[in-house]
């Protein structure tokens, strides 16, 4: 059953609300073509409760300094024909259903709250111009008439469904509506608005105005400013009418509301004393109940409760962004530092504030937000100041830096660019441009964090590339099969030393050390064997080395052996240590297999020798003298003036 259907299945009924007779006659009257303003104010004046509300009404403040209005005919004349239907309708309502059968229902709640949305409304309208101040309060007044239809035309299951359980959201309302009635408020209020010949803007308007987010209206469009302009009219009224409690935690969706349509706090504020200033009037002269509102930065200043778990959703035409970012707020006027707090919140970040620039300068090096959003204008050091302040710190070299402000002048916006600002947010402004500049400075977040990363992995393939490359160089200059040097890193180290002992002026000593009988060992026990007396040859010749004696392996079974700052003689002494410890298989690793031995060679740089070659030579010449001498023995350079045999 579609929902026009559904509504005149209950017209049929003849139990939804409907104006009187009297009212009746003068909305039919107010349609006519030529109808004069003494027509209407004679049917007016058939109903004198009717006729002293619109007198009131045109008399209120909405309409400005003028002489005050007596008769009836000025009162229709200064409001308008068509406003005059649109309020008979509603004052007609607010007249026959003051009470009723629904015995859950609070009438006079839901009145009072009524008319504080119309004079809402009418206020808003004032200053934003989304619609004529006459029609947005009648409007307000009719924005929940379809609550009042299921409270009269279901009088005990509605009280059933009120008496449910704990007090539930709009949507919720809604869902079980629906599930009971097969209809809801907002069905019923658009369906009686439209059937009392409301514009259909209006209508529109009023059925989505509890949800106006979920509306998905072009923004900008009257659609749009009246239906926010209703919401933020009816959580008003709730906020009126609600007690002490319950009013603190709906004050961060009053400075949303207020903040889409572009009303600042000071202006919401002084909107609200104005607004409960005419509703008190208004509800002693409609015998609607009404009571002491305070001011609302009055109720800002109240222990702070916890805020709902359930944030807002976010506008139509924000996304929501991921990951979470963490926000530092840096705000002194506790209202927009409430709003921006709900707004992120409702965006899924985290959230930290702090009241001035001193303590967020503070915050921001303790928690390092990703982003940071500071008021300009603060006691002590100001936004422009805090960022000053902030970039000359390591941490905040990378924040994101947004500034809020009132100002738009070019000479100071260069000023806070030139400061360190990123970006700048000017005051009131909606959630929508709120979300947009967060999702810029998501942007650069996230082209720094890359770079960051770039760079860090850079470092780490320089670092793994430096360890790489050492280990390259130490195996382009290792012996494989034995761990020592290898001939390569043996010549460098010998070129090495050269230059050293020219300079110094110190002695210089090398050995060339061979296996004896390399090649029967081969070809008597297979290469395997031969690759195991290599091994243990190089272990016994490292192990009995000095710490300052290089051990490398030439190729083959030889051997080179570089001594600094020794002499022949001690040179001759190390060797035969070495051939000794050989000989008599003394190693770490176990005897040498195969009885083997080996032949050194000696020899000392002498003021002849112009290369280094030639010092490998004069060893060399000594290690074949050892060799003919028998084996397993050492010799001395055969050229060396000191030259002596050693068996």
């Amino acid at each position: 059953m579609t929902a026009n259907s559904r509504f005149d299945e209950l017209k049929t009924s003849g139990k939804l609300p409907s104006p009187s007779g009297v009212a009746l006659a003068i909305i039919e009257l107010c349609r006519k073509d030529g109808v004069s303003i003494d027509e209407i104010a004679h049917a007016v004046r058939a109903d004198p409760a009717l006729s002293g509300r619109l007198i009131k009404f045109a008399n209120a403040a909405a309409h400005g300094p003028r002489r005050p209005v007596v008769a009836v005919p000025d009162a229709v004349r200064l409001v308008g024909i068509n406003t005059v239907r649109q309020l008979v309708l509603g004052f007609s309502l607010l007249g026959q259903y003051s009470s009723g059968p629904c015995k859950a229902f609070d009438y006079q709640r839901f009145w009072s709250k009524s008319l504080a949305t119309a004079i809402a409304a009418s206020g808003l309208c004032m200053r934003v111009r989304g619609a004529p101040p006459d029609e947005a309060f009648t409007c307000g007044v009719l924005s929940a008439v379809g609550t009042l239809a299921l409270a009269t035309i279901y009088p005990a299951e509605f009280a059933e469904l009120l008496n449910g359980g704990e007090r539930r959201s709009a949507a919720d309302l809604v869902r079980l509506e629906q599930e009971r009635f097969a209809t809801d408020h907002n069905e019923l209020t658009a369906a009686l608005l439209d059937d009392w010949h409301l514009p259909r803007l209006f209508v529109q308007s009023v059925f989505h105005h509890e949800a106006p987010d979920h509306a998905r209206l072009p923004e900008g469009s009257r659609e749009f400013i009246i239906c926010h302009l209703l919401h933020l009219s009816s959580l008003f009224a709730e906020f009126c009418v609600s007690r002490d409690d319950d009013r603190r935690p709906l004050i961060p969706d009053l400075f949303l509301a207020a903040a889409k349509i572009g009303l600042d706090q000071p202006a919401l504020s002084k909107l609200s004393d104005e607004v409960v200033l005419q509703w008190r009037d208004w509800g002693k002269i409609l015998e609607v109940k009404t009571q002491e509102v305070p001011n609302i930065d009055a109720a800002m200043q109240e222990k702070p409760e916890p805020m709902r778990s359930l944030p807002s959703p976010p506008a139509h035409g924000t996304k929501p962004m991921q990951p979470p970012l963490t926000i530092l707020v840096v705000e002194d006027e506790r209202a927009t530092l409430l709003l921006v707090e709900h707004l992120l919140k409702g965006l899924g970040h985290k959230v930290h504030t702090a009241p001035d620039g001193r303590a967020g300068l503070a915050l921001a090096i303790s928690v390092r937000p990703q982003i940071i959003i500071s008021d300009w204008i603060m006691p002590g050091l100001d936004g422009v100041s805090f960022c000053k302040a902030l970039r000359q710190t390591e941490e905040g070299q990378q924040m994101y830096f947004i500034i809020l402000s009132a100002l738009e002048q070019d000479d100071q916006l260069i000023e806070a660019f030139e400061s360190g600002v990123d970006d700048y947010l000017t005051k009131p402004f909606t959630p929508r441009v709120l979300a947009a500049r967060l999702r810029a400075g998501m942007r650069v977040i996230k082209l720094q964090e890359d770079a960051k990363r770039d760079s860090e992995n850079l470092r780490r393939f320089a670092a793994e590339l430096a360890v790489a490359n050492r280990r390259l160089q130490q195996a382009a200059l290792t012996d494989p099969l034995t761990g020592l040097p290898n001939r390569r890193y043996g010549m460098e180290r010998l070129e090495q030393e050269w230059a050293a002992t020219a300079r110094n002026q110190r002695a210089l000593s090398c050995m060339v050390v061979d296996v004896d009988q390399f090649k029967q060992i081969n070809d008597t026990f297979g290469h395997d064997s031969g690759d195991v007396v290599l091994r243990q040859v190089a272990a016994l010749l490292r192990k009995e080395a000095r710490a300052e004696d290089v051990v490398c392996r030439l190729g083959g079974e030889e051997f080179l052996i570089i001594s600094p700052d020794t002499p022949l003689p001690a040179a001759l002494n190390l060797a035969e240590r070495l051939r000794n410890a050989v000989a008599r298989g003394r190693g770490a690793n176990g005897a040498v297999s195969h009885n083997t031995t080996v032949s050194i060679g000696a020899a000392q740089r002498e003021p002849a020798m112009m290369r280094v070659d030639e010092l490998i030579k004069a060893a060399d010449n000594a290690l074949y003298e050892a060799k003919r001498a028998g084996r397993n023995r050492v010799a001395p350079d055969p050229a060396h003036p000191s030259r002596a045999g050693i068996a």
